[in-house]
């Protein structure tokens, strides 16, 4: 197995969250009399839905504030059953632990991150999290990630962090471990990854089988 410890991003890696988080943003762009194509919304969010509420705010005239703030309550008000893993993922977490891994979690999202992988019977594979409701700066600033390490000790030749987007790998630079990007869309080609797969299937092949 290439790494011991792998540190998780929620959304848009270990869970399926993006066609959710796009609605939201379009309901919230729609209380302000914004309609825009869901392929953009979806380009837009995929940077940060924080980059994606300044940018549609200043383009379109509308209030930023509001923007996130309606966001938010939509987001919240979906049925927590759209919060869903990608398929393979509960084989992927098990197949690293029968090998001696751990599994960690870092999220921007709040605490309904740590309700999904309860009600989808994951909770039992991680060893640790850092959520958005722990208060640390933001990716790509390494402090959670260096809490994670130092709570747990995480030897950082043995440790990586996956993400589907730059400010995960860039966190990752910045705590001095490894970064693997998961990029099914593709909307991070041209970043500069030295490990990157299409899928939880990809990483499966990538991290376990290549090293067994």
């Amino acid at each position: 197995m290439r790494f011991t410890n792998y540190i998780w991003d929620f959304d848009g890696t270990l869970f399926d969250t993006y066609p959710r988080m796009r609605a939201a943003f379009a309901g919230a762009l729609r209380l302000q009399g914004c309609e825009r194509p869901a392929d953009e919304i979806m380009a837009a969010i995929k940077r940060s839905v924080r980059s994606a509420a300044e940018s549609y705010a200043e383009a379109f005239g509308l209030d930023k504030g509001r923007l996130s703030a309606d966001y938010r309550a939509i987001e919240h008000a979906m049925p927590i059953e759209t919060i869903i893993p990608y398929d393979g993922t509960d084989g992927f977490l098990r197949a690293v632990i029968a090998q001696g891994g751990r599994h960690f979690l870092y999220t921007h999202r709040d605490f309904t991150a740590l309700e999904a992988l309860r009600r989808c019977g994951l909770e039992d594979c991680f060893s640790g999290a850092v959520t958005a409701d722990d208060r640390f700066p933001a990716k790509p600033a390494p402090d959670a990630l260096l809490r994670l390490m130092s709570t747990y000790a995480l030897v950082p030749a043995s440790t990586v962090m996956l993400g589907d987007r730059d400010i995960d790998l860039e966190a990752a630079k910045n705590a001095g471990i490894a970064g693997c990007l998961v990029d099914p869309e593709h909307f991070y080609d041209a970043y500069p990854a030295s490990l990157r797969c299409e899928s939880i299937d990809g990483l499966y092949s990538l991290m376990v089988v290549a090293r067994r």
